[in-house]
């Protein structure tokens, strides 16, 4: 039997694409933001280049995401800690409108030195 010890980053990164993989933003967003700083930056792969500031305004955004009937997966191929960031190359499903798109993406979350996320943004593979 293999044991994974994670680093506490990683374990979080692991757990957040846990949540999107079954299609539980809420929860997604809540783990991040009680593991982020006050004034964390996201960019999501559905803000289509838009930065989310603070908080609030992750939360508003996802909970308008949600209430558009929107949908939103992702899971994880490889994850990897770089310097002071954690790195995951995924897929990413979204259905919007009825329409159904897969993608290969990116996503780079940076932490500070307490373990606590600044920014994170998805890169199209």
């Amino acid at each position: 039997m293999e044991v994974r010890l994670d680093s506490p980053r990683i374990a979080l990164i692991r757990r957040l694409f846990e949540y999107m993989e079954q299609d539980e933003l809420a929860l997604a967003a809540e783990e991040l933001l009680r593991n982020a700083v006050d004034e964390v930056v996201l960019e999501p792969h559905v803000a289509h280049g838009r930065q989310l500031h603070g908080h609030e305004e992750v939360r508003e955004f996802w909970t308008d995401f949600a209430g558009q009937g929107r949908q939103l997966r992702a899971g994880v191929y490889s994850i990897a800690e770089e310097g002071d960031s954690v790195v995951v190359s995924g897929w990413v499903r979204t259905i919007e409108d009825g329409r159904l798109a897969d993608a290969q993406s990116r996503w780079v979350y940076r932490f500070d030195d307490d373990d606590r996320v600044v920014s994170a943004r998805v890169e199209r593979a």
